[in-house]
């Protein structure tokens, strides 16, 4: 008996790209293989209509059954054509998507389905379509996310702030409650703002920051993000956006009564020592701070 047989999972693990290499190389090399990705193929052309689950997979097991007692080779590949139909309904294609999620503190490496890959720092989330990804390479990035793309036709992200149109091949994103900033580090990319007739094209060196819907050009002579060598730098940002930076590297919590948050601040700290980022931060400004014992929680004044 073939995997896919005794696999239930198998079919649509596969239709979401997500065998591992051995389970792919094994597929590929059953008989069955081709009218698969035949089947699949064609089947991303279309819509699926409405489908009544439940009787849809009686009626396909009735189908597959039959085609087994019968041995007849041209029932049994209608049996199959019409579980990937079902397959694919039932994880409802239109609809279904994939995300990956950081935390406060926390980094991730994500591989998609093309082989692009995307470094995520903390406090992110990117998602984009379950299913036919070379139809669709679109994703929706929330918080900041690092970008090399292997294929650049079509790849793009959307963001609150706008899309980003990939024309080249490495780019960061940094799009939060207040600000969003496109570096491009390799190739080309093409920014569109949401609600803008006007759009930016950025290339090596270049970056565009977005605060109170102003649109601010700018160059820059770093080789990649500053959050991926473990540093967070500011220049004239309020306070609470130190703040809140602190918070998403170190899982830390700030409570504060009186402090001035929208005061500017010129500075970095690492991400290696809170007790260091804290001092690098806040007494430069002038600010008293008290750690909590289990150092989760920092007490302004």
């Amino acid at each position: 008996m073939e995997k896919y047989e005794s696999d239930e999972t198998l079919i649509a693990r596969w239709v979401a790209g997500e065998l591992s290499e051995e389970e792919l190389s094994e597929f590929k090399k059953s008989d069955a293989y081709e009218m698969f990705d035949r089947i699949n193929e064609e089947a991303q052309k279309f819509k699926a209509p409405p489908v009544d689950k439940r009787q849809a997979l009686i009626k396909t097991k009735e189908q597959i059954t039959f085609g087994k007692t019968r041995k007849s080779s041209n029932i049994t590949w209608y049996a199959i054509a019409a579980s990937i139909a079902i397959v694919i309904g039932l994880v409802g294609v239109s609809t279904s998507s994939k995300s990956y999620q950081t935390a406060y503190g926390e980094q991730l490496a994500v591989t998609l389905p093309d082989g692009s890959k995307v470094q995520l720092n903390a406090d992110s989330e990117l998602t984009h379509k379950r299913f036919f990804w070379m139809n669709n390479k679109t994703v929706h990035l929330k918080g900041e996310g690092y970008f090399k793309v292997q294929k650049s036709d079509g790849f793009a992200v959307e963001t609150s702030y706008g899309k980003v149109a990939v024309l080249g091949t490495e780019f960061n994103i940094k799009t939060r409650q207040n600000t969003f900033e496109l570096d491009c580090y390799e190739g080309v990319v093409r920014f569109d703002q949401t609600n803008a007739t006007v759009h930016q094209i950025l290339r090596k060196n270049d970056r565009v920051v977005v605060s109170d819907k102003i649109v601010v050009a700018e160059k820059s002579t770093e080789d990649k993000p500053n959050w991926m060598k473990g540093l967070s730098v500011f220049k004239e940002q309020p306070l609470q956006e130190v703040i809140n930076e602190i918070e998403r590297q170190y899982n830390v919590t700030f409570q504060s009564n009186k402090v001035d948050l929208s005061r500017l601040f010129t500075g970095s700290f690492l991400h290696n020592n809170l007790e260091t980022a804290l001092k690098s931060t806040l007494t430069p400004m002038g600010i008293n701070y008290t750690l909590s014992e289990d150092k989760t929680i920092i007490y302004l004044p």
